[in-house]
């Protein structure tokens, strides 16, 4: 039985992230989960749009909310800023301060509809961990990713803050978990939540370099060969100011290619790092990359 969920591409995955986006459909399709994309959603202001003024990070992210509704109360998220900012939307949107009532009122009268507060933000990390899909995961596994060695890495903004967190904030397991359902050999490291350097990467590559440095020198500690993230940004940091070789997998990919899913090494030759390397040499060259 397929579920049908809203789903929130956000500029990065329509544009740098673009093996994201096609690898978290494809994912989500293959256990059944529709992702329908919402129709003429806009930018949600992360991570610039609170410079500008609170209001405005209120009514970007409260327009797309309004646009999902009476399609789906199920809207799926894959980039760790546009979740965190949508989550916590609702959760301002909630407690209502005036601001937020005053904020709420003018997009409304604007969009035409009220606001109902039905909308559910997920993060697909969130969603295939829970027990129902995942039980679905594992009975459709058709290879195992064992020898792998992987380091998964969150970053800042997909579990925090703790009120709006699907994880533990500060040991977040949840990446792991799947991780270890693929077969993969996950290491134990210290620094999965550690800043790479975020929109600092833009504006003050000199500052983000060292920063992501210490992240792959971290993993290689621990004895990690590839980095795993949820997040674009992280990932164009880590993948594009490292100073080693080190892969950087989408988590999503990762369960593609466990799948046995087509189009993956589109997805693969889409990074700056080869990835390849790596994973021929995982059983010999036995992994099948389609």
């Amino acid at each position: 039985m397929t579920e049908r969920v809203s789903y929130y591409p956000g500029c990065s995955l329509h544009t740098g992230a673009r093996e994201y986006d096609l690898s978290c459909r494809r994912v989500l399709q293959a256990l059944g989960v529709y992702c329908a994309e919402v129709n003429d959603w806009n930018c949600c202001g992360a991570s610039s749009a609170h410079s500008a003024g609170h209001a405005l990070s209120l009514s970007l992210p409260l327009r797309n909310l309004l646009l999902c509704q009476g399609e789906s109360e199920r809207l799926v998220v894959p980039c760790a800023a546009c979740y965190n900012l949508l989550r916590t939307t609702t959760e301002i949107l909630a407690v209502g301060t005036p601001e937020a009532r005053s904020v709420q009122e003018q997009v409304e009268q604007i969009m035409g509809k009220a606001y109902s507060r039905k909308v559910k933000v997920e993060h697909p990390l969130d969603l295939l961990t829970q027990p129902a899909l995942l039980a679905r995961l594992k009975a459709q596994l058709c290879q195992s990713l064992q020898g792998l060695k992987l380091a998964p890495y969150y970053g800042c903004l997909l579990v925090r803050p703790e009120n709006i967190a699907f994880d533990n904030p500060e040991q977040p397991q949840k990446m792991d978990l799947l991780l270890q359902e693929l077969g993969a050999d996950v290491v134990r490291w210290s620094y999965k939540t550690e800043c790479c350097g975020g929109g600092l990467g833009i504006t003050q590559g000199k500052a983000t370099t060292p920063l992501v440095d210490r992240l792959v020198y971290e993993a290689k500690r621990a004895g990690a060969e590839a980095l795993v993230t949820a997040c674009p940004l992280c990932q164009a940091n880590l993948e594009g100011r490292q100073s080693e070789s080190m892969p950087v997998f989408y988590f999503t990919e990762l369960v593609g290619l466990a799948l046995g899913l087509a189009d993956t090494e589109a997805w693969f030759q889409a990074h700056l790092i080869d990835v390849f390397p790596l994973l021929n040499q995982v059983k010999g060259g036995s992994l099948r990359v389609r």
